[in-house]
């Protein structure tokens, strides 16, 4: 019996010295993807990338996790990438594995607002940085379907109208002679006011 209440009483001090953790607000991070105030959808993968390292020691932590806060709250472990582009923008050759991506699987979240914090931990530290980096998860987003437009609608009209389709009157010669001349007589003053270039470069 003594030993077991010992045993509980060293496992409940062991989980008082994890809970205990020394926690530091930091910002050493950033987020790369998805864009702030990007829209996702529920039903769909994603993806959350960017860069984290500790600047205390100068050193990239294996341990990377990023929390997403809102609606829900779920934590996903990230993996470490090589970022050699904040080793040389901080000059901080410890900041190699600095980067660190995840994939959030569909249907992870309900919809909703949520923040992105990135937490990294080491035996001693744990490490949060908070970027106010929001994302917007709703439902399906389905494509906008097409719509024939007026123009689309007036194509595959009839070729006959209705003024057509009725026997039109008999045009007496004279008139029909008359209406015949009236178009000639624009299509010369058309001609007559139209000169390519060289005509008048010649001038």
């Amino acid at each position: 019996m003594n030993k077991l209440l010992i045993s509980l009483t060293a496992l409940l001090f062991l989980s008082a010295c994890e809970s205990g953790k020394n926690e530091q607000i930091v910002d050493s991070c950033f987020v790369d993807v998805p864009a702030n105030g990007a829209i996702l959808s529920t039903n769909q993968d994603f993806k959350i990338a960017g860069w984290a390292y500790d600047k205390a020691t100068a050193t990239s932590p294996a341990q990377v996790s990023v929390e997403l806060s809102g609606e829900d709250t779920k934590t996903f472990v990230a993996t470490r990438v090589s970022r050699m582009d904040v080793v040389k923008a901080f000059n901080t050759p410890g900041a190699e594995m600095s980067g660190y991506d995840v994939i959030v699987p569909a249907n992870s979240l309900v919809a909703g607002s949520y923040d992105i914090t990135i937490w990294q931990e080491t035996p001693e530290r744990k490490l949060k940085c908070v970027k106010n980096h929001m994302i917007e998860i709703t439902g399906e987003i389905k494509p906008v379907t097409a719509i024939a437009t007026p123009t689309q609608a007036d194509s595959a009209a009839p070729a006959v109208t209705p003024k057509q389709s009725i026997a039109s009157p008999v045009i007496e010669p004279a008139k029909a002679t008359v209406n015949n001349k009236e178009p000639e007589k624009k299509s010369k003053a058309q001609k007559k006011k139209t000169k390519t270039p060289v005509e008048e470069l010649a001038k």
